[in-house]
């Protein structure tokens, strides 16, 4: 028997007929600014699909704190020469949908990325890119839950559906530049780990230990400092290791990125030793100065714009709803280019 007055649906039938949760469908019905376009949109087709009565746009729509058209880039150190390829990439493909671009700089900073983290849960954007964030998995993850925003991540793994990453292999590459000094017969090889917290850095270090270990050689702890990932920062780590006897010093160092293998390159040169004949150097990231330094650097290469243009097109389509190119995480080329900073051991 059919009852006379079958239940009203409630907010969870609305949100599952919309793919959303129920707290999403209270912010929707609160007017809060913390629901995208596409998403409120659903949401009331789905009201509307389940014979409830739908309010008036106008009283749905938030008053003020939207940035519609804008995309949220979050990079962790504008000076690093890394960032304004990604960056280049993202603006000019973002400049196919008219979207602008709103540049978060952290500097490295742990408390400052905490700061734009919130600022961007107050204040709603069409989308974000995050690169090379210090930021807890579960910090990046609960943005992108509170407020249902489109987000693609650069050079970290989050392993989260709905969150495609774009990176490179760290561990393989790593592993492939120790590789090629130990081919040219280097034993003692350090690493310039950069931040402490990095999980690029540990991935790294764990490449390296990797190719030695096939060797019997190990990376002992006074041969991997840490530092803050800047030419200050190598310039410190590399005279660290130079004050060490001749004898237990290394022959040669990879450095986390570029910039410290440059920073390495000036501490070389005020021991008054010289590259490649005492110490090879590697760096990672390829950036545009590693191929003009002195000597020209050798170095694991990023293909930096690429990925830029890549994260945008695929949050282009997360925004519209589509699928992306690619579900999970993306993994680019990462080749090692040889350049005159490395060569055979000569302290033998």
């Amino acid at each position: 028997m059919i009852p006379e007055n079958p239940p009203q649906p409630t907010l969870g039938d609305v949100a599952r007929r919309a793919g959303v949760s129920p707290a999403t469908v209270s912010r929707v019905l609160n007017r809060s600014a913390n629901v995208n376009g596409s998403t409120r949109e659903r949401v009331l087709n789905a009201m509307f699909n389940l014979g409830l009565e739908v309010p008036p746009l106008s009283s749905v729509t938030p008053k003020a704190k939207n940035l519609q058209g804008v995309i949220a880039l979050l990079i962790t150190d504008i000076l690093n020469p890394f960032f304004p390829e990604v960056v280049r990439g993202v603006e000019e493909e973002a400049a196919i949908s008219e979207h602008a671009l709103m540049l978060c700089n952290t500097s490295e900073d742990h408390r400052r990325e905490q700061q734009i983290l919130q600022m961007l849960t107050e204040r709603q954007v069409d989308g974000i890119v995050v690169c090379a964030s210090r930021l807890a998995t579960k910090d990046l993850i609960s943005l992108h839950e509170r407020n249902d925003t489109p987000m693609v991540v650069i050079n970290r793994r989050l392993d989260y559906p709905g969150i495609p990453c774009i990176t490179v292999d760290f561990e393989n590459a790593s592993y492939r530049a120790a590789q090629h000094l130990l081919r040219l017969d280097h034993r003692r090889v350090a690493y310039l780990a950069g931040q402490i917290n990095s999980e690029s850095s540990a991935a790294r270090k764990r490449g390296i230990e990797m190719a030695l270990s096939e060797h019997n050689l190990t990376l002992p702890g006074e041969m991997c400092p840490n530092s803050y990932p800047s030419i200050e920062g190598g310039f410190q780590a590399m005279s660290s290791l130079l004050t060490l006897p001749k004898t237990e010093r290394p022959t040669a160092v990879l450095a986390y990125n570029d910039v410290m293998a440059l920073g390495a390159l000036h501490a070389i040169r005020t021991y008054r030793l010289s590259v490649p004949e005492d110490i090879s150097v590697i760096g990672f990231d390829g950036v545009a100065m590693a191929a003009h330094s002195n000597p020209p650097l050798t170095t694991i290469e990023q293909p930096k714009y690429r990925m830029g243009k890549l994260a945008m097109q695929m949050l282009r389509q997360l925004i519209q709803g589509q699928p992306t190119l690619s579900s999970g995480y993306t993994l680019m080329e990462s080749p090692l280019v040889v350049r005159e900073s490395t060569g055979p051991n000569n302290s033998a």
